[in-house]
């Protein structure tokens, strides 16, 4: 075994073929830098606690169930994004475009057997391969000179041993920087387009799918890991320089949001979120700071006209299908 720094460590994203089976093709596994790794096999436990006639707590423990779960943080690439971004919608995207730059159009999978990713993890000790890697949280953080982060949460099955894949860290494409983000607000979808961008100081998107084992009797790995109700909730930060904010939290007042990462011709993510509401307004008035607020907002199903939580989707980059 060999003693090392966490940064020698390497992860690869990839689609599955079918769910719980990695892709043979080492060009379909996308490198990501990562800022931290915390992807790991763990367990569920039975401990025998029953009394014998002693004052010690427990004799025995028993594992009940093998699993992959954990978190990967990065920064934000144009390219391995739509791998992402197929975990987190459930379904591969349709692509477009006769030549760079490609777009993928997503579409919300209303099911909770959404698309599985591999996750491969090499360092010098190991290289394994979660299998099974479903989505349970994408979270997506900008703030003012900085770079976008985001940090995705995902459960699998226990890893398997692999065979090495050579990394390649030359398809990354464009990396998101907080001067390419913009959100906007309107009564409607139609006029986000036309609407003028909040001046927001700090963003933050959470997409939460709550992912669960599914476990059965006769088997200690879990028989699938299945998707469950999916939530669109976000924290916005600005300036105070009036009401509207809290007039929207106090009026139970909806607005369609569109939240775009636009860098270049070749690299733009669009989200739009058609019926949005607002709630905790926290005005802040330290007393030598220029006043600002805080408010969360979270998307909701526009049930009056059929329309996803998550009604628009895109990606455009250089990568010509996923």
């Amino acid at each position: 075994m060999t003693k090392f720094v966490g940064r020698r460590g390497k992860l690869a994203l990839a689609i599955e073929d079918s769910r719980g089976v990695p892709s043979s093709t080492d060009s379909d596994y996308f490198f990501v830098p990562v800022a931290t790794m915390s992807f790991k096999d763990t367990i569920e436990e039975a401990r025998e606690d029953q009394g014998m006639g002693v004052i010690a707590d427990s004799d025995s423990k028993f594992v009940t169930m093998t699993m992959g779960e954990g978190e990967v943080e990065a920064q934000l690439y144009s390219n391995a994004l739509g791998v992402v971004l197929t975990g987190v919608l459930g379904a591969v995207p349709s692509s477009s475009g006769g030549g760079s730059p490609y777009t993928h159009t997503y579409t919300l999978s209303n099911s909770n057997q959404h698309k599985s990713l591999s996750l491969y993890w090499a360092d010098p000790d190991r290289t394994d391969m979660f299998k099974l890697g479903v989505v349970d949280s994408f979270k997506v953080s900008v703030e003012p000179s900085g770079i976008v982060n985001y940090t995705v949460g995902f459960k699998s099955k226990t890893a398997d041993e692999w065979t090495t894949i050579t990394p390649d860290y030359t398809g990354l494409g464009t990396k998101f920087l907080h001067q390419h983000a913009s959100v906007k607000l309107a009564s409607d979808t139609s006029g986000l387009s036309a609407a003028t961008a909040l001046s927001v100081k700090n963003l933050e998107l959470n997409i939460t799918k709550n992912a669960m084992f599914d476990s059965v009797i006769g088997t200690v790995e879990p028989e699938d890991v299945l998707n469950q109700q999916l939530s669109v909730e976000g924290t916005l930060e600005l300036n105070l320089e009036d009401d509207t904010f809290r007039d929207y939290m106090l009026n139970g007042t909806y607005r369609a949001m569109s939240i775009v990462l636009n860098a270049s011709a070749n690299a733009i993510l669009t989200l739009e979120f058609p019926r949005v509401d607002f709630s905790e307004w926290e005005p802040d008035y330290t007393l030598n700071e220029i006043a600002k607020q805080k408010i969360n907002f979270k998307a909701n199903y526009d049930a009056a006209n059929a329309v996803d939580i998550i009604s628009t989707a895109t990606l455009v980059n250089t990568t010509s299908s996923y």
